[in-house]
């Protein structure tokens, strides 16, 4: 069968960028640049095409049922002209006996005929329109995102290198899921390990908002992949049997025509409206077939087989309710046997598992049996009803099991299957009974399971005794780590995010966030948000914006730090000791005219020297933290040309810090040794 390949049309595509240009306050531009831009975005029509491929399918289909529908009609006119035009030329006797007659029947069925494919046509091109608008919706996101791109590498030098911040609005600046579209090394290491395996296991680990949860989606994204990929969010309350029905379900899912569950949700019209439709039309069809009634009594009838106007109006009505009875009864009939006749398709396939997950199924057998004569004798009778069992969690594990090993059979496209946020489990040691039950379906061939699950719930379920990281190390075939953002994708999320966002200020927040994708997204909206809270005269430098943003921050941890070691209720000395130089040092940050790496050197900090209490953590890591903001400040508080920023010296410094920065959390050691690095790069710009 011939595969159809949907995409974007360049002529379509160039519309939209055109309006967004010409009407989207934040994208607006200088005019003399705008066929530059939409060049651009016809050249790149291709990757706005990959990642909206289910809405373009959908699209696609309507257009070709439109399409279909079209010719239909052309050929259903075509008959009943042709059937008119005999009966009112040389039809005599066939079927009825009079002329009149045929031509009412001929022109009755040229009506109806053309009611029916109207409302099938006003069906189709419904879907349509609602599809396209689902496209355009879906669409404005990411041809936002390119048009940022586009423009910030349009600019020149002075100002993509210059250390003012020009961007006042970024509302793209939260959590939107378009890293999907930026390149990532962490990707190209799960996708070639699904690709070159046959079957796999697979951890993700990483700290929260590391982009785990964008990799799996990107894996439905990918057409090159090729695979039935199915994402799975891990529920609060964990249940083996309903864990993997839920898996279940949304695997069936995936087999669908692409879109065809979302266009059965989108109703056109509220149920009470249509209730109003149906009865509006019921009047109509009363009030013409009256009005046919009357008109038939004052006309003469040549022959009994005329059936005139309202005899022919009521004999099709008839046969349309005895139709749609049939239809009904035939949809009855086929549920009840869709359990039982082995799928033809995929799309067959998905339907019977999705029946067979919606509703159990009961049997029920009777007999009677009598005897009677002269009205008087006995009769008796018996009745077996059956009812399906809960299925157990091990059955269930098999029903999927067995729902896998046929899909891969109908299709041929590896199943990959990713369970996310399993440290979203309440009790930790259901994250292990999760991940064990899950085992039970690992190394299916021509299946994958990718699982993630935070390093920071790792570490948290390990000091409650909960061995987790050894269950998440023995059940896979490999763990990949989701790192830090490089400096270059740093730079190109924030570049689709914010528009002519200057990339000193990318260099600020890379090495302030360490390249963990959450917070180099926050600090970029930090320093957009204290943009607008400038005086007048104040200009948005990267050394004053950096500078505020980093003091924001670090009073916060203070703060948190100093709320944490209130709930130590041991009463010791140690604990007084701790809180009294936090609070020092909060003090000291009230003063807003010294640097604040002179505030970090002076200030006295709890050493990181061993275990301490859970509440004396974030005060046992202060210390580090609060150097990396002094070093952050000392590098960004000078101004600079493009051309050092752009230096080689610049880069390694940055790089350092965001190292040092995605390291807070690690052995002190570890910390200490990336902190040195830090200052020796940082001496050396």
């Amino acid at each position: 069968m011939r595969k159809k390949v949907d995409r974007l049309s360049p002529e379509e595509l160039e519309q939209a960028a055109r309006q967004l240009l010409e009407n989207d306050a934040e994208l607006a531009y200088r005019r003399d640049q705008h066929r530059a831009i939409l060049d651009h975005v016809r050249q790149r029509s291709g990757d706005l095409s990959a990642l909206l491929g289910e809405e373009i399918a959908v699209v696609g289909e309507a257009r070709r049922a439109l399409l279909r529908l079209r010719v239909v009609a052309v050929l259903a006119f075509l008959v009943a002209a042709f059937l008119i035009l005999a009966a009112a030329l040389w039809s005599d006797g066939t079927p009825f006996r009079t002329r009149t007659a045929n031509i009412t029947f001929a022109s009755g069925l040229a009506v109806f005929g053309t009611i029916a494919v109207a409302a099938r046509w006003a069906a189709i091109r419904r879907r349509g329109v609602n599809a396209a608008r689902e496209l355009r919706r879906a669409l404005v996101a990411p041809l936002r995102a390119l048009i940022r791109l586009l423009i910030s590498e349009l600019e020149d030098d002075e100002v993509r290198w210059g250390g003012t911040l020009r961007t006042s609005e970024a509302p793209a600046l939260v959590e939107l899921h378009l890293q999907d579209t930026i390149p990532s090394r962490t990707y190209e290491r799960l996708r070639t390990f699904i690709g070159e395996h046959e079957s796999s296991a697979i951890g993700l680990a990483g700290a929260r908002g590391s982009g785990k949860t964008t990799l799996m989606r990107q894996l439905r994204l990918d057409k090159d992949l090729d695979c039935h990929v199915a994402l799975v969010s891990a529920p609060v309350q964990y249940s083996a049997v309903e864990f993997t029905r839920l898996i279940h379900n949304e695997l069936a899912q995936v087999g669908l025509k692409p879109g065809e569950a979302a266009l059965i949700r989108h109703r056109m019209v509220a149920p009470t409206l249509r209730a109003v439709l149906r009865t509006l039309l019921a009047s109509v069809v009363l009030f013409f077939m009256i009005t046919l009634w009357i008109y038939d009594k004052n006309r003469p009838v040549p022959d009994a087989l005329d059936l005139g106007w309202a005899g022919f109006a009521a004999v099709v009505l008839g046969a349309l309710i005895m139709g749609f009875m049939l239809s009904r009864g035939w949809v009855l009939f086929q549920s009840r046997t869709r359990l039982t006749v082995p799928p033809r398709t995929v799309r067959e396939l998905c339907l019977q598992q999705l029946e067979f997950l919606r509703w159990s199924t009961t049997v029920e057998r009777s007999a009677g049996a009598a005897l009677k004569v002269g009205g008087t004798g006995f009769d008796g009778g018996g009745k077996l009803s059956r009812t399906e069992r809960e299925i157990t969690h091990a059955e269930s594990v098999q029903a999927l099991r067995q729902f896998i090993d046929q899909l891969l059979a109908l299709s041929s496209k590896p199943v990959v299957i990713c369970v996310d946020e399993l440290d979203k489990l309440a009790n930790p040691a259901e994250a292990v009974d999760a991940i064990n039950g899950l085992k039970d379906l690992f190394h299916v061939a021509k299946a994958h399971f990718v699982l993630s699950v935070s390093t920071d719930a790792m570490h948290n379920f390990a000091a409650r005794g909960v061995p987790v990281r050894d269950v998440f190390d023995s059940a896979f075939d490999t763990i990949i780590g989701v790192g830090p953002l490089s400096l270059k994708e740093s730079q190109t999320l924030l570049s689709r995010r914010a528009r002519e966002f200057s990339n000193v200020f990318v260099l600020f927040c890379h090495a302030w966030s360490g390249g963990h994708a959450r917070d180099l997204i926050r600090t970029a909206r930090a320093c957009v948000d204290l943009k607008r809270e400038l005086k007048d005269g104040e200009e948005a430098t990267v050394a004053l914006l950096s500078g505020r943003v980093l003091r924001k921050d670090l009073r916060e941890v203070v703060d948190a730090t100093v709320e944490k070691l209130r709930g130590d209720d041991r009463g010791n000395d140690r604990g007084k000791e701790l809180l009294d130089q936090v609070l020092a040092f909060q003090e000291s940050l009230e003063d807003e005219s010294a640097p604040l790496r002179d505030l970090v050197e002076a200030g006295a900090f709890p050493p990181d020297a061993g275990p301490v209490a859970p509440e004396a953590q974030p005060a046992a890591t202060l210390a580090p933290y609060a150097r990396i903001a002094g070093l952050c400040e000392r590098l960004f508080s000078v101004a600079r040309p493009p051309a050092a920023w752009q230096s080689e010296a610049m880069g390694q410094a940055v790089m350092a810090l965001a190292e040092a920065r995605s390291s807070l959390g690690r052995h002190p050691r570890a910390i200490e040794r990336r902190l040195k690095r830090a200052v020796d790069a940082c001496d050396r710009v």
